[in-house]
C-alpha cells in the first residue's frame, strides 16, 4: 500500500510504496537460475560473478519498484505464486532437455529436416512480468527464439513445426499465466504463420 509521495525533478510526482523483500528474493533466484543456464560454467569464479551481478541488479530494481508510476503499476514478482514457480522450473528444464534432443536429431539427420517458420500469436497474460517470463522461456528452449514482444503479441522463430507444439497448443503460455494468477484458460489466440513482411 502507498505511504508517501516523492517528486523527481523533471519527471513529476510518484507514489512510494512499501518494499516487499519476498518479491526481490524470488526475482534474484530466477535471475541466478538464468545466469547458471546461460553461462554453463559452475566454478567458484563464475558463480561468484553471477551472484554479485544478480545482487546489484536486484537491489537497483528494488529501489525502482518502490515507485508507483501509474495507478495499476504493481511489481509483478509480488504476485507470483511460489508453489507453481517450484513446479514450473523443473517442467521448463525438462522441456529444454527434450527440445535439445529434438534439435540434435535434426542436426545429425542425413537430410537435416529443418522447416523454419515464424509464428505470430497473442497471449492473454496478467502482466508484463509474465510476458518477460514467457519470452525468456521460449528463447531458453532450443529450436525456438522470441524475436519480438509487442503488447500481448509474440513473434517467434521455430526451427521445426514440432518445436512450436507447446506454444500452438498453449501449454507453455498457460503455465506462465498460472504463475501469476490462480486460473488461466484460452491464453493463446490468433496463432498463424507469418508469410510476408507486411504481417510483421
Amino acid at each position: 500500500m502507498a505511504r508517501s509521495k516523492i517528486t523527481i525533478e523533471g519527471a513529476g510526482e510518484f507514489t512510494v510504496r512499501k518494499r516487499k523483500w519476498s518479491g526481490v528474493a524470488v526475482q534474484g533466484l530466477v535471475l541466478m537460475l538464468f545466469w547458471c543456464i546461460l553461462s554453463g560454467r559452475y566454478d567458484a569464479f563464475h558463480i561468484s560473478i553471477g551472484a554479485l551481478s544478480v545482487l546489484i541488479v536486484s537491489l537497483l530494481n528494488a529501489r525502482i519498484n518502490r515507485l508507483q508510476f501509474f495507478a495499476k503499476d504493481v511489481p509483478e514478482w509480488e504476485r507470483i505464486q511460489y508453489g507453481r514457480l517450484l513446479k514450473y522450473i523443473p517442467w521448463l528444464t525438462w522441456q529444454i532437455i527434450v527440445a535439445s534432443l529434438q534439435v540434435a536429431y535434426v542436426v545429425l539427420h542425413p537430410r537435416i529436416p529443418v522447416s523454419p517458420l515464424v509464428l505470430k500469436f497473442r497471449a492473454d497474460l496478467p502482466n508484463a512480468g509474465a510476458s518477460v517470463v514467457l519470452g525468456n522461456s521460449i528463447t531458453l528452449t532450443p529450436g525456438t527464439l522470441t524475436i519480438e514482444v509487442r503488447d500481448s503479441e509474440f513473434l517467434v522463430h521455430v526451427l521445426t513445426p514440432a518445436s512450436s507444439q507447446s506454444l500452438v497448443d498453449g501449454t507453455m503460455p498457460t503455465k506462465v499465466a498460472k504463475l501469476f494468477r490462480k486460473s488461466a484458460s484460452n491464453v493463446v489466440s490468433g496463432v498463424h504463420v507469418v508469410t510476408s513482411t507486411e504481417e510483421l
